[in-house]
């Protein structure tokens, strides 16, 4: 008893010890309702189940299932194969996020905080969390195979650190490539991110998420300069198993993915720039580079945005072209944005456009309608439309 008294007093002055200029926690939240369409949602949806009695119904991946027969701890008739056909009719969707925010200050002004967002996982396939583990859409551009299991996710988690010196940031954020530059889709939204989920939109991200998407940032920013530098690590090996084949693991693959970023701001023929150029490598995927530039007046903005990447391994050399507009007047937002990937492998280009047309009812809710087109050169991949009308509610 005494010692867990002596304890107790000690932490309690050394937390009145260390006292700080400012503390806040703030919670805000972001949901979404409407309706999603299009051929983009058109495709099988094909369901893996483990149905031994180990397994239990148990949902898997064609990968998972490979291995336990390869492995001979199942075989064929373990599994059962479950079908289920998806349309391009207009579908019920709703999302939400909730973000936390703390920060803190010390007594000779460093700045510290944390953020991370609580998402439903919400996918316009299935409204009610992700399609589950092992589940597969195969959809106009493709296989699209789930990660999670559905429900409530963590994401975007991340904490910094802030002074004179300028700002450190480690989580699951931007590199210094994606940090610089500027995406083509300006202003507003869509419910299903239509404008920013065809086949020509480039979001940035560079080399980013290459292996644990934990990436450590420092930014310094003077005047109208700004530097950005990252690194995210190597930390993972490359495993194969095949079925019928013993597998193999490569722990040689990959290699820490480093960035820099560099952005400047200026006033020229009357209006508002940003210049960004950025650069990311990693010595067994590839380097890529780019520069975005943005402008306005009034309510108008246009904007560019050019990346290129040498690929290695195996990984196919590109270009990047994208372009984009928007205009804001009074409550009404109308944005529109083009892109298309030039790529050294074979015949597998691919172009889009996405648009926008949003009005703000007030109070944090706003109407907004959003229409997306994908034009895919590859072989057995059809073109493809997606749209979404809802409303969007920010608390």
């Amino acid at each position: 008893m005494k010692k867990a008294l002596f304890t107790t007093t000690a932490l309690t002055a050394l937390l009145s010890s260390a006292s700080f200029a400012a503390a806040e926690m703030t919670v805000t939240g972001y949901a979404e309702m409407g309706i999603v369409g299009g051929d983009r949602y058109e495709g099988n949806r094909t369901t893996i189940r483990d149905t031994s009695d180990v397994g239990g119904g148990r949902i898997v991946n064609s990968a998972e299932r490979d291995k336990l027969i390869l492995d001979g701890e199942r075989d064929d008739s373990d599994f059962s194969v479950e079908e289920l056909s998806t349309n391009d009719q207009p579908r019920f969707f709703q999302d939400f996020t909730i973000t936390f925010d703390g920060t803190g200050e010390t007594d000779n002004g460093v700045t510290f905080g944390f953020h991370v967002e609580l998402e439903e996982s919400n996918t316009p396939f299935y409204p009610n969390g992700s399609l589950g583990l092992g589940d597969i859409i195969t959809a106009g551009s493709g296989d699209y195979q789930a990660t999670g299991d559905g429900g409530a996710a963590y994401d975007n988690e991340s904490v910094f650190i802030s002074g004179a010196f300028g700002t450190l940031t480690l989580g699951e954020i931007d590199g210094a490539y994606d940090k610089r530059l500027t995406e083509v889709a300006l202003a507003g939204g869509t419910i299903a991110d239509d404008e920013t989920t065809h086949a020509g939109f480039d979001g940035n991200s560079g080399l980013d998420d290459a292996y644990d998407n934990q990436i450590l940032r420092y930014d310094y920013d003077f005047g109208e300069f700004g530097f950005s530098v990252s690194l995210e690590q190597d930390d993972v090996k490359s495993c194969t198993y095949a079925y019928g084949s013993a597998g193999s693991c490569n722990p040689e693959l990959g290699s820490d993915v480093w960035g820099l970023g560099a952005s400047y701001d200026a006033t020229l023929f009357g209006a508002d720039w940003n210049f960004g150029l950025g650069y990311q490598t990693s010595d067994d995927i590839g380097d890529i580079w780019g520069v975005s530039a943005v402008g306005g007046f009034g309510g108008f903005q246009a904007a560019v945005n050019y990346s290129s990447f040498d690929g290695s391994n195996g990984f196919p050399d590109y270009d990047h072209w994208g372009l984009g507009a928007a205009y804001t007047l009074d409550a009404w937002t109308f944005a529109a944005n083009w892109g298309e990937f030039d790529i050294d492998a074979g015949d597998s280009d691919r172009n889009g456009y996405g648009l926008l047309v949003n009005y703000d009812l007030g109070g944090g809710a706003v109407i907004e309608a959003g229409w997306g087109h994908s034009d895919y050169d590859a072989a057995g991949l059809k073109d493809q439309d997606q749209y979404s009308f809802g409303l969007a509610l920010s608390f």
